[in-house]
């Protein structure tokens, strides 16, 4: 937890910088990947990344639209999204980009329950119990 995430379009120039409230690698940082951050002012690649995850409070929008459309675009497979604000979880995957605007991604499946639920991870994650998100 606490590391930024850097988004990138093909020309190199920042589409996203986002600091997911979890998350689980998808490999063991390189190199490489430890001195990205000193050439992009402490921002890590988010390629780096295999799933995120998001809890909701006070930046609500921010945590269901932008970010969520920054993961899908970064092409994260698994982006899991706790919603306290509708009391419901949400497991998005398939990211799809259709064309060259990030601000038009999106996770093309949705597997959503109530809080107090458990959701169901793709393989070879955990199902989550979801019960604690109801309390701050």
């Amino acid at each position: 937890m606490g590391n930024g995430y850097r988004a990138a379009n093909r020309d190199g120039g920042t589409t996203a910088l986002v600091i997911p409230d979890f998350y689980i690698l998808r490999r063991e940082p390189t190199e490489l990947d430890e001195s990205y951050p000193k050439a992009h002012k402490g921002w890590y690649p988010i390629d780096m990344l295999a799933l995120v995850g998001e809890v909701t409070s006070t930046n609500h929008e921010t945590d269901t639209g932008p970010k969520l459309r920054a993961y899908a675009a970064a092409g994260i497979p698994i982006h899991v999204l706790i919603d306290r604000h509708s009391k419901t979880a949400h497991c998005y995957t398939d990211p799809v980009l259709p064309g060259d605007d990030p601000t038009e991604a999106y996770y093309g499946t949705d597997k959503k329950v109530d809080l107090c639920s458990s959701l169901p991870l793709p393989a070879p994650y955990p199902t989550l119990d979801t019960t604690p998100f109801l309390h701050d």
